[in-house]
């Protein structure tokens, strides 16, 4: 027969593991000197021409937060903006220096993360994925049900 596990000792290890994540994505972070809201706006404009408009929809963040992070950003020589042609809207395309450090970024961050799994065998490996998938498709179903009371 299966032990029983607690639910409080899941949540404890899920708070160890963000935790532990928040720590490794910080280190990155300060290495290629972005902050996570930084890399947030970069990773919502990546390929595209934006106003602050829809960047502020896709972030969900407000308007004021979203136009001083943009304007931090162009400051720093990461985002470029242009006026349209109807000088009521400023355009945000990311630079190419945003663009080599994202890139920069991601392969650091895919490489550290397989430098930590490098002793788990390729089964193990598969049945993390495979359980972080389960428990975002629970997490995501039980939010709904919870959103609809």
């Amino acid at each position: 027969m299966p032990q029983s596990v607690d639910t409080n000792e899941i949540l404890l290890k899920l708070a160890d593991l963000q935790s532990l994540y928040k720590v490794m994505t910080q280190n990155l972070l300060h290495d290629y000197n972005l902050s996570a809201s930084a890399l947030n706006l970069i990773e919502i404009l990546g390929e595209e021409q934006a106003t602050l408009k829809s960047i502020t929809e896709q972030s969900q963040l407000d308007k004021s937060t979203i136009s001083r992070q943009m304007n931090t950003l162009v400051r720093n020589g990461l985002v470029v903006k242009t006026t349209g042609a109807d000088k009521r809207y400023a355009y945000f395309t990311l630079s190419e220096n945003a663009k080599s450090k994202f890139q920069k970024y991601n392969t650091a961050a895919q490489k550290t993360f397989s430098d930590i799994l490098a002793g788990w065998t390729e089964e193990e490996k598969q049945l993390l994925s495979v359980l972080i998938g389960r428990l975002n498709r629970s997490l995501t179903n039980g939010l709904s049900g919870i959103q609809s009371l």
